[in-house]
C-alpha cells in the first residue's frame, strides 16, 4: 500500500519523465532550452550529484533507483 508520500515523490519522478519526453509527446510545445536534456541527465544518473538526489528521490518514492537508471540509460542513450 501505498503512503500519500510514496505517492508525492512518485510524482517527482513522473514530473522528470515527462520533462525528459517533452518535445516527444508535445512537439509544439517550445520548453525553455536544456529542460529534457536535464531531464534525461537526472534520469540517467550522469554525475554523483544526480544519482544522489535520484536515489533520494526513488527511496521516498518507494521505486528502485538502480532500476530507473537502468531503464533510463536504455531508453536516453549519452550524446555521441
Amino acid at each position: 500500500m501505498l503512503l500519500p508520500e510514496n505517492k508525492l515523490w512518485r510524482a517527482v519522478l513522473e514530473q522528470a519523465y515527462e520533462d525528459a519526453e517533452m518535445w516527444a509527446n508535445c512537439p509544439e510545445s517550445v520548453p525553455s532550452p536544456g529542460e529534457r536534456i536535464k531531464a534525461r541527465r537526472y534520469l540517467r544518473a550522469d554525475s554523483s550529484h544526480e544519482a544522489t538526489g535520484l536515489a533520494t528521490v526513488c527511496e521516498y518514492a518507494d521505486v528502485p533507483a538502480d532500476r530507473v537508471v537502468l531503464w533510463a540509460r536504455r531508453r536516453y542513450k549519452f550524446a555521441a
